[in-house]
This record gives C-alpha cells, structure tokens and sequence, in this order.
C-alpha cells in the first residue's frame, strides 16, 4: 500500500478514537472525523462512504488481526501432552494466550474505546463470536472431546457456560488494558492463568485470609 494511503488512513483511524473519547459513535458526523485528521472532505469521502464504513473497517482490521493471533497460539498446543487429565488439558488449550495478549497490549486503545460506552456493539459481537468459534476449536482438538454425545439439555447448558466464559474472558481483558501502565502482556497472561484456576470468588477470599492473618500477626507483635 502507498505510504501516502496508509498515512491518511492512520490520521482517520486516529482521528476517530479522539473523536470516541467524547461522543457516542452514533453522535458521529463526518465532520469531526475531517477537523480531528485534518484531511479535507474530498479526501475522506475517497477512502469511506460515511462514519460506519470508517468504523467497519477499523473493526475488521482488528479481528483479522485477533483471528491471526489467535490462530498461531492456537498452533503453540500442536505438542500439548494428551495423556494430561481432561481439566489440565483444558487448562493449558485455553492458557494458550501468548499472541493474542501482545496483540490485545498492542492494540488497547481501540479496544478500549470501541468497547467502551460510547463505542460499537458490533465491535463486541465481531470479538465474541470470533472467540466463540476459536474456543470450539481447541476443545475440539482434545482427545477427551472425541465422541461426545450430548443431549438437547446438555448442548444447551455447555452453550450457556461456554457464552458465559467467553463474556467472562473479554471482560477480564478490558479489566487487565485498564492497568496496562503497570502491568505486562506477561503480567495479563498470570492473571489470565489465575482466573482460570480459581474463580473471582475464591480470588477474592485469599486475599480476605491473607490480609486477616496479617492483622492477626500485627495484633500479636
């Protein structure tokens, strides 16, 4: 792609998360994105019909890139031990997070305001329903998985805790890019290792131990 191309577009994409941090994407006009770039109409209107083809493409662009990522740790459990029992297999097919977390890190911004209030529900669905698919991928490559039959009740609750999971996970994420200053793609991944072995419950009250031995200690000193 011609640099002068890709320049422009960058300056629009830029532009439009300015623009999100103070107004909905359906408050958007045309105009805010032309006075935050500073690229004159014409030249908008040569790359986007309007604002939701300008949103559209800065979505799509994203999930290729969360598709690719996705697709390579994906392809980090190629040697995953399947003699492990089912829960470590399990464990470790959905830890596998290495890429995507450093694309995640790379790319917080967007996905902090294009899943913020004032962002795109589309944006969401793009991520969930990719996610969703990837998820059945890897259990699909379990050697437990093989042969399951499941009745209509059965199918229906691993949906809802599958669809349950999945919020549960984007929302972790958004959660973790809100501390990104302190914390590393390495750090995110930790976190992601301890949601998965523990729930926010059983987090919560380890700590509540913790600090109540603590107190405990600093009342007998």
């Amino acid at each position: 792609m011609d640099i002068r191309v890709t320049d422009t577009k960058n300056r629009l994409v830029e532009a439009l998360l300015t623009c999100l941090e103070e107004k909905s994407v359906y408050e958007l006009k045309v105009k805010d994105i032309i006075e935050v770039s500073g690229v004159s109409t014409r030249t908008f209107y040569q790359y986007y019909a309007d604002i939701n083809s300008l949103v559209a493409d800065v979505e799509n662009d994203f999930i290729e890139g969360y598709k690719d990522s996705i697709r390579r740790d994906r392809e980090s459990l190629a040697n995953i031990d399947m003699t492990l029992p089912t829960q470590d297999q399990l464990k470790a097919v959905l830890s596998a997070t290495k890429n995507t977390i450093s694309y995640c890190f790379d790319h917080k911004r967007e996905i902090q305001l294009l899943l913020s209030d004032n962002g795109d529900i589309r944006f969401y669905n793009l991520i969930f329903d990719t996610s969703c698919d990837e998820f059945f991928e890897r259990i699909n490559s379990m050697d437990d998985s093989q042969g399951i039959k499941l009745t209509g009740k059965e199918r229906i609750a691993m949906l809802i805790d599958v669809q349950v999971f999945i919020n549960s996970m984007i929302d972790l994420v958004r959660v973790l890019l809100n501390y990104s200053d302190r914390l590393s793609p390495y750090d995110m991944r930790e976190n992601i290792m301890a949601f998965l072995h523990k729930t926010p419950l059983d987090e919560l009250t380890s700590f509540l131990k913790k600090d109540k031995k603590s107190s405990n200690k600093n009342s007998v000193d």
